[in-house]
């Protein structure tokens, strides 16, 4: 029995029908346990949720709370790349463990990971990009990263899902893993560009299914498709933004907060680390808490925000981490960490249009995504409104893989 897991970056449950028009994606469809409606986890970023897929987990316990490391004053803040900052076990464990040899190319959170062939998402603005990823594979793929190292550009996520399908064939074809984890973001960059229904997202949803094609056409070489599970899903939704909002300008006007600002987040009164539509922020002057707490409630009661939270009660919300509130935007606006010279600055599409999608949200909020589990001893069946908690305890039981407690539930 072989393995894909497909995820493509900010996949609508809408999406799934699509699927049907390409040959040799449909028959998978007909023998699947479809999900549609999976809600994400807070916040509804890529790392995060991606986190939750494998490990079945919140932030509060697998500890991956925002994409970014916050780093006030830095010119390119550092990603969440490595393995080691999840805290607790993952799929990537579990198919060891069971003696499945596995590969994952550009699944986020993987630089290090417990992998026999790895291409992790991982880059540098100053170095080599190449090297980099590389120096966090393990070696064993080094030379197919080094083969295809023309499209690791990280200005283009056309070339990078291209560099990232072309890995993926060429691991298939060399080393036939037994499971394959493949990250595509063509369809969630164009979201961001364009807005979340705009026709260039359709032309990247049907690239990112062609690119699936290939995969399949490739592994149906090593392994009869009768013999393939094959897993598709999405990470979190996007909402359409008419415009930012910089917490930070209301901080330096009280002077919380210095301009430019202070290499370290601890050297600020107040700091606002933008998570797209949430917002994680920073108090270490314990004496503001009062007046930051009444101009959170003032944003709200001015449609700013939808809500803020204490740190109480995000941990409700199964997120914790070193920040002090939470805030979620109101509808149609996301968050920034720069000062701009309004709190309110209009966006503006790539196409000249009014809305681009942003995504980091309230779990509840917009679009949601689906869960395509196919498996030769399923019977196809429809449900909905699950999260995508579920998935990692899905795939555990599926597969009969020992895993640890996780806070979802099987689907099955």
């Amino acid at each position: 029995m072989k393995l894909l897991v497909l995820s493509i970056d900010a996949m609508f449950s809408e999406d799934v029908d699509k699927l049907r028009k390409y040959p040799k994606i449909a028959p998978f469809l007909e023998r699947a346990l479809i999900s549609k409606n999976m809600a994400p986890i807070y916040p509804a970023l890529t790392y995060p949720c991606h986190v939750s897929i494998v490990s079945g987990n919140t932030p509060e316990k697998h500890g991956v709370f925002h994409n970014l490391e916050c780093q006030p004053n830095a010119k390119y803040q550092d990603w969440k790349w490595y393995y080691t900052d999840i805290h607790c076990k993952t799929l990537f464990d579990y198919f060891r463990e069971a003696g499945w040899t596995s590969a994952a190319i550009f699944w986020p959170v993987s630089a290090n990971a417990p992998v026999d062939y790895l291409v992790p998402e991982i880059w540098s603005y100053t170095d080599d990009p190449v090297n980099i990823i590389k120096a966090t594979s393990g070696g064993k793929a080094a030379h197919i990263i080094e083969r295809h190292r023309e499209d690791v550009d990280f200005t283009s996520k056309f070339k990078l899902d291209r560099f990232a399908k072309d890995c993926a064939l060429d691991i298939v074809d060399e080393f036939d893993p037994d499971v394959m984890f493949l990250h595509l973001s063509l369809v969630d960059s164009t979201r961001h560009g364009f807005g979340i229904r705009h026709e260039k997202v359709e032309e990247a949803f049907d690239q990112c299914a062609l690119w699936l094609t290939e995969v399949l056409e490739h592994i149906s070489d090593k392994t009869s498709l009768d013999e393939l599970s094959l897993v598709i899903l999405g990470d979190h939704g996007h909402l359409n933004c008419k415009g930012s909002l910089s917490v930070n300008k209301l901080f330096a006007g009280q002077g919380w907060v210095d301009v430019p600002f202070p290499e370290k987040r601890a050297d600020c009164r107040a700091f606002c680390h933008a998570a797209g539509v949430s917002a994680q922020i920073y108090v270490n002057d314990e004496a503001i808490r009062p007046e930051a707490e009444s101009l959170f409630e003032q944003l709200k009661q001015e449609g700013w925000l939808t809500a803020w939270y204490t740190k109480a009660a995000a941990a409700e919300q199964g997120l914790t981490g070193p920040f002090d509130y939470v805030l979620e935007a109101g509808e149609g606006y996301f968050f920034v960490d720069a000062v701009k010279p309004e709190f309110f600055t209009p966006s503006i599409a790539k196409d000249g249009g009014a809305y681009i999608g942003k995504h980091g949200h309230f779990p509840g909020r917009g679009d949601k995504p689906p869960f395509v589990l196919s498996h030769p001893d399923l019977e196809a069946r429809e449900t909905a409104d699950h999260s995508i908690l579920d998935i990692a305890p899905t795939l555990c039981k599926v597969f009969g893989l020992a895993s640890e407690e996780m806070e979802g539930r099987s689907l099955l």
